[in-house]
Order: C-alpha cells, then structure tokens, then sequence
C-alpha cells in the first residue's frame, strides 16, 4: 500500500512566516501534526467501505438479530432486553474500531509512512494519537447511529439526564483505552494476516466468554467468576449503571474505571515502543 505525507505535515517543518508577513497564529506543531494526521485517517475510512460497514452495519445487525432472536425469551424472564442489549452493541462496535485501527497501524508501519514522518521531524507520538483521534470520531458516529436505532426498538435512559451524559464519557473512555491497545498490537505485529487473526483471538474470547449479551448466570458455575470480572462484562456493568433508574453507580464505575486505567497504560506503553521500532 502507498501513503502519501499530508502537505499541512510538512508544512509544520517550514517554520513560521518572514517578519512583515501577515498571517494567522499557527497552532503548536504537535497539535497541527496530530490533527492533521487524524483528517489524513478519516479520509482514508472515508474511501474504504469496509470502515463503514465494521464501524456500524455489523453492529446494526447484530443489534437487530440478537434483539429479533431473544427479546422475547428475555421478557419472559422480566428484562427488558433492548436495554440490555444495546450496551452490548456499542462496546461490539468499540472492538470493530479497535480491531480496524490494528490494521491501519500496521498498514503505515508496512508502507514506510512512519519512517517517511519520523525523517521530517513530526512528533513521534503523532501518528499514533492521529489515529487515534480519529478512531475515536468514527466511534462517536457508530454510537449516535446505535442509539438512534436503540431508541427506535424502545431503548430509553432511565436515570436522568447526567447519566445519560456519562454513557458516552465511559464508551469514549473504553474506546480509546482499547483502540490504543490494538494501535499497538498493529505497530508490533506488522503484518496484516497476523494482526487479522491476532485481533479476532482477542475479540472473540472477551466477548462471547462476558455478560455483554447474555447474563452472567446464564454460565456454567465453574466459568462465572471469569465472565463477571473481566474487563468487557464490568465496562458493560458500567454502561448498564448509566441506564438504569435505581443502579448503584459507584462501584460499577469504579471498577470499571480500574480496568481502563490498566488497559490504558499497557497500551501506552506498548504503542510508544512498538512505534519507535516500527519507524526505524
């Protein structure tokens, strides 16, 4: 794959205008890189369906048939399972970002784009918090879509307007704590067949083996302990606290925020390793 350095990049490099030149203010050059970096990543999603489709069909889908196959099950058994649901579909979504950034990270360690930036000078954690930023814009667009679709099928707020609010603070913070986790993944792997299959051993495990879309008791004794305390099932805790009239609050958040601090950390510091070999 070929990638082409933006042109604002670069122009970052030129320096600041001659004295009697009138001009704007320029922004700080790590911002300027990291904002354009992220524009030179949404176009690129922009021109590749397969963005779109993981970024909200498949999550659409599978809101629908999960919603078409069990709500009638789980009605039964007195939930209302389009608000269960839908804190599933939205941390699916998550995973479908996190799973495509792996693959964009690699494709820029591949072609060369990572050492071409680190010979003109751009800030080195750039290109990652580029993709980033913009891995985070397509997760905000996938959730207004689910949540419209959500409201749709009956799926309501409950708890007032501030926790209405903290649904997408808590999604955004799980979004960026795992989309850097498979950035770095990407950087580290490098190639494309590998990261594919590397990101599905990971997506599969943590989300079919949680309480995302099924309840927890609905397990085996014996894997329960596992499925309640892993990271997925205590984000979906979280989200599912943010919805609810009467929840307690607290202790799913604060759990939750532990787990995205250490996944936040880990891929930090992978991501700033892997990307410093990748653009040697």
């Amino acid at each position: 794959m070929t990638s082409t350095i933006p042109a604002a990049v670069a122009g970052t490099l030129a320096g600041p205008p001659p004295p009697g030149v009138a001009g704007t203010r320029p922004r700080p050059a790590f911002a300027t890189d990291v904002a354009v970096l992220a524009e030179r990543h949404l176009r690129l999603m922009s021109r590749r369906p397969a963005s779109i489709i993981s970024a909200i069909v498949l999550p659409l889908v599978f809101a629908l048939l999960f919603f078409t196959v069990f709500s009638r099950v789980m009605r039964r058994g007195g939930l209302d399972y389009i608000d269960y649901l839908l804190p599933a579909v939205v941390i699916q979504a998550v995973f479908f970002t996190g799973m495509s950034s792996a693959i964009l990270a690699a494709e820029d360690a591949l072609g060369g784009t990572l050492r071409r930036l680190r010979t003109m000078s751009v800030s080195r954690p750039a290109p990652a918090l580029g993709l980033l930023a913009a891995e985070l814009t397509r997760s905000l667009l996938s959730l207004g879509v689910l949540l419209a679709i959500g409201a749709a099928l009956g799926f309501r707020f409950h708890g007032g307007p501030w926790k209405a609010l903290g649904f997408p603070v808590v999604m955004l913070a799980f979004a960026a704590a795992l989309v850097t986790c498979f950035i770095a993944l990407g950087l580290a792997i490098r190639r494309l067949e590998a990261v594919t299959t590397a990101t599905n051993l990971i997506y599969f495990p943590f989300m079919l083996l949680s309480s995302a879309f099924t309840p927890a008791a609905a397990f085996p004794s014996w894997l329960r302990p596992v499925v309640e305390q892993q990271p997925v099932s205590r984000v979906a805790d979280a989200l599912r606290a943010l919805t609810a009239h009467d929840a307690a609050l607290a202790r799913p958040l604060l759990i939750a925020g532990a787990w995205l601090l250490g996944l936040g950390v880990v891929g930090v510091l992978g991501a700033s390793r892997a990307l410093g070999r990748a653009a040697a």
